[in-house]
């Protein structure tokens, strides 16, 4: 495997971990609001899918290329 994809593989999978971070950290930073919508849902509905498909296009392009 290449360094490449096994840095995409670890980001991916940090990208994962934040989630349950963000519901289970003391003083629940995951229910601060934005714009009257959790930080929790900001970064999961918007966030970390962004940056996973921003990785994995990365990923490919530099691997076709």
């Amino acid at each position: 495997m290449s360094g490449a994809r096994q840095r995409a593989i670890v980001a991916l999978l940090v990208l994962l971990a934040i989630a349950p971070l963000l519901a289970l950290a003391p003083f629940a930073p995951g229910a601060v609001r934005l714009a009257g919508i959790s930080q929790l849902w900001w970064y999961t509905g918007l966030i970390a899918p962004v940056a996973a498909i921003t990785i994995v296009v990365t990923t490919l392009w530099r691997r076709a290329g």
